[in-house]
């Protein structure tokens, strides 16, 4: 079996290699991590929804937090870690936000805190309102997942 091979200024453009002038400028970077936020984006929104869910239901019950609600708000804070690194990352390689980096960088830390700071008021209110101020910040988180999404644009 014979292999085709193309060689010279085909083979280049083909590759994305050897492009000049306006073209080049408005052909968007492809960025490698750009999926892996989107990923973390979807991961911590259905993490946060389910936390969510979880200490309304608590709430509901009139019970306030408890050790396993504490675990849970810790796996979302590790996945929002996660989204901060990869954000950092990409920041740090020269991709850009559409929307500017100072926004999305704001985003990124308020999505970081906000379940942290929601389990700190439930530690403050030992009752069915701190199960009620987890499942906000909850919903909080995903809300934000939903704008650091739009902020963000994979090229």
């Amino acid at each position: 079996m014979v292999k085709a091979t193309v060689r010279g200024p085909a083979a280049r453009s083909a590759a994305g290699w050897g492009r000049s002038g306006p073209a080049a400028e408005r052909a968007p970077a492809r960025n490698s991590l750009g999926p892996m936020l989107v990923a973390l984006t979807v991961a911590l929104s259905a993490a946060a929804l389910a936390l969510a869910a979880w200490c309304g239901f608590a709430a509901y019950r009139d019970q306030p937090t408890k050790d396993w609600h504490f675990i849970g708000m810790g796996v979302v804070t590790v996945l929002a870690l996660a989204q901060v690194v990869v954000g950092v990352v990409m920041l740090a390689r020269g991709e850009k936000a559409e929307e500017g980096t100072a926004i999305f960088v704001s985003y990124l830390v308020g999505a970081f805190l906000a379940v942290p700071a929601a389990g700190f008021m439930s530690l403050v209110e030992r009752s069915r309102w701190g199960s009620a101020v987890v499942a906000a910040g909850g919903v909080v988180l995903a809300v934000l997942e939903v704008r650091l999404h739009d902020i963000w644009t994979v090229g």
